[in-house]
């Protein structure tokens, strides 16, 4: 009697999706209203200055108060700050490495908590995908739909990972809108400084926080002498190898140098990275949102 093995389905992540408060330290332009100050003067927002009606002609925003008390009988307007909304997009890296242990689940519940950060801001939410090319059917143009962070979680967690390389992140990144937003870049980085540096850069016009995600497995602590079974996070290729005292150190050099390397690319670009190990923490993203 022959069979077929069928793939068992992962189990769904029930995990509560939390809400993270964010703030800009720019101000967006544009004219969709919103949470965030804006550029300008509007007729809603919070109260800025006093103005002469002459230099702010609105007469609706006459203050009567401040007009009787001026000496020289000026006319006053209140103006405000306008606050505007932007487009957060999630970028991510989904090429063979993202697929290793449990980072893609991982990863799908960071994407969801900043798609409901967005939402209870009132900013548009967009998801693209790539590996070696853009992922179209990963990818979900600005929206503000209800329901959308357990949408986003459940695609992520059900993506493939097979990819050979993350170049499509570049194309992704020179087909963004032009208008300024924030944008979270999410991938292991285990690609070239050059791609890694054509991404950032295609992407100069936004806000970029870049999220590094990472097993602490892949690098943790190596023995001294044994056998590994290695595995190659991009090829998908497997070979034995004898760990011994000089190539173990070789081993913890070369990732040390990439770490360096992708430290450097990130401060000449002047973006700070969040650092996703193992499991996503809500709270460690919510400080380092804060301290940016």
């Amino acid at each position: 009697m022959s069979g077929h093995a069928r793939a068992v389905p992962p189990e769904p992540d029930e995990r509560p999706i939390p809400v993270l408060p964010y703030g800009l330290h720019w101000r967006p332009r544009g004219h969709k209203p919103g949470a965030h100050p804006a550029d300008g003067r509007g007729g809603d927002g919070a109260f800025q200055a006093l103005a002469p009606l002459l230099s702010a002609p609105d007469p609706r925003r006459i203050d009567i108060r401040a007009s009787i008390r001026d000496p020289f009988e000026a006319v006053h307007v209140r103006t405000f700050a306008p606050r505007r909304s932007i487009t957060v997009t999630v970028m991510v890296d989904l090429s063979s490495s993202m697929g290793f242990g449990d980072l893609k689940a991982e990863v799908a519940q960071c994407a969801a908590t900043i798609a409901a950060a967005a939402g209870a801001t009132a900013d548009a939410f967009s998801l693209i995908a790539a590996d070696a090319a853009p992922r179209p059917d990963l990818f979900i143009p600005p929206t503000r739909r209800r329901g959308l962070p357990r949408e986003i979680r459940d695609l992520l967690t059900d993506a493939s990972c097979a990819g050979r390389s993350a170049r499509g992140l570049v194309a992704a990144a020179e087909n963004m809108p032009r208008g300024r937003g924030l944008v979270f870049l999410v991938s292991d980085f285990l690609m070239p400084e050059d791609d890694i540096a054509a991404v950032l850069d295609a992407l100069f016009r936004h806000d970029v926080i870049p999220v590094v995600v990472r097993d602490s497995r892949a690098e943790g602590d190596l023995p001294r002498f044994g056998l590994l079974d290695v595995i190659d996070a991009e090829s998908g290729r497997r070979r034995l190898v004898f760990m011994r005292p000089r190539l173990r150190a070789r081993w913890l050099a070369q990732a040390e140098r990439r770490r360096s390397a992708l430290e450097s690319v990130f401060a000449s670009r002047g973006v700070v990275p969040f650092f996703l190990t193992d499991r996503f923490d809500a709270d460690a993203l919510l400080d380092h949102l804060a301290r940016r």
